[in-house]
């Protein structure tokens, strides 16, 4: 039978019943840790055929050493069970906040049922029936977490390369030529997620730094946001073939800063500056941004920026000043003054003592 996998998803754990627990947006199950008691009740998985073999159940845990895990798992062809005189659905009685744990546990330890203590990923091998029942069960105060919910049927393709003979439920050839058959379905797993993970538009965040280090960029640091980094490595290799140009580092621009900017080479900087560009080369580059920068900030956008630059060409960032403006009903009497704020700066022969005090 071809493998077939199925994900817990928010879907289903909406529809399920939780105590001691809570969930996420990203369907990760959150153990309450002042609470001693953490139980989840799945609603069934179909698997739309009768007597349905089912397979591996696995999923990511993180317990404190306090803790135990328990797992409870039947498989059934009827949908409905006889309690009393009544006919009594088993997802409703299972997920039912008004049924008491004591009863919903004697269902789950009837004849057939499997009982796993401390492990995450276990055989339903002797399990078969349409409709399969999980039960999972944390005793003990703590944090921790329950993530990536999956269960597999028709997935011993190892074993059903043998003879009959082999093919024993409990028997311990299978049960060993099951750890080599799970080790390969992960590995098949991982090879088909391989896609989507060189996909730029759907790979995790953390890989965008190393897609954009294959391409010769160091974006190390918190200076792009997710949105832009991955717009940065989608566009890096057009911006490696446009590198040296005023074009290329207006596009960077663009990305990593939201404000306004402008991009002034020397012969420009008269214009700007005032004259005082005695030391300045023909081949440097001045920013200007609107917005206020960290230290922090402005080191990582000069070292972004400077990988993008000429090679003999030196790159300064400068900030944007507030401009004072006055209409026509503004008047100055005779005592106002303009003041105008003194910038400072120092060079490598300077230093500040004990009394000198630098303002932002």
């Amino acid at each position: 039978m071809e493998r077939t996998v199925y994900s817990i998803k928010m879907n289903r754990l909406k529809k399920s019943y939780g105590e001691g627990i809570f969930m996420d947006q990203n369907a990760v199950i959150h153990l309450d840790e002042n609470e001693p008691v953490h139980r989840l009740y799945l609603k069934s998985i179909d698997a739309a055929d009768e007597d349905a073999e089912w397979g591996r159940l696995s999923f990511g845990l993180s317990l404190s050493e306090e803790q135990v895990l328990y797992i409870y798992a039947f498989a059934t062809n009827e949908r409905y069970i006889t309690i009393g005189n009544e006919n009594v659905d088993i997802n409703r009685f299972l997920t039912s906040g008004n049924v008491s744990d004591d009863t919903k546990k004697i269902l789950m330890k009837q004849p057939g049922a499997l009982r796993f203590v401390g492990k995450n990923d276990v055989l339903l091998y002797e399990l078969k029936g349409r409709y399969l029942y999980i039960a999972i069960e944390v005793m003990g105060e703590g944090a921790g977490y329950i993530s990536k919910l999956s269960v597999e049927r028709g997935s011993d393709e190892f074993t059903g390369a043998f003879p009959e003979i082999y093919r024993e439920n409990n028997d311990f050839f299978r049960r060993y030529m099951s750890v080599f058959n799970s080790i390969y379905n992960d590995f098949d797993d991982n090879i088909d997620k391989l896609p989507k993970l060189l996909d730029l538009d759907k790979c995790p965040d953390i890989l965008l730094p190393v897609y954009a280090g294959w391409l010769g960029i160091d974006v190390q640091g918190d200076l792009l946001k997710p949105k832009a980094l991955r717009t940065l490595v989608k566009e890096a290799y057009t911006l490696n073939k446009m590198k040296g140009t005023r074009a290329c580092l207006r596009r960077i621009l663009e990305i990593a800063v939201e404000e306004q900017f402008l991009i002034l080479e020397a012969n420009q900087m008269n214009e700007f500056s005032d004259g005082r560009t005695e030391d300045a080369s023909v081949f440097d580059i001045t920013v200007l941004i609107k917005k206020q920068l960290s230290e922090t900030e402005r080191f990582q956008l000069t070292y972004l920026l400077e990988q993008f630059i000429p090679v003999r060409s030196r790159l300064k960032l400068e900030n944007f000043k507030d401009t004072g403006i006055m209409d026509s009903r503004i008047y100055l009497d005779m005592n106002a003054k303009v003041a105008e704020t003194e910038n400072a700066s120092l060079d490598d022969m300077m230093g500040l003592d004990n009394n000198i005090i630098l303002e932002e």
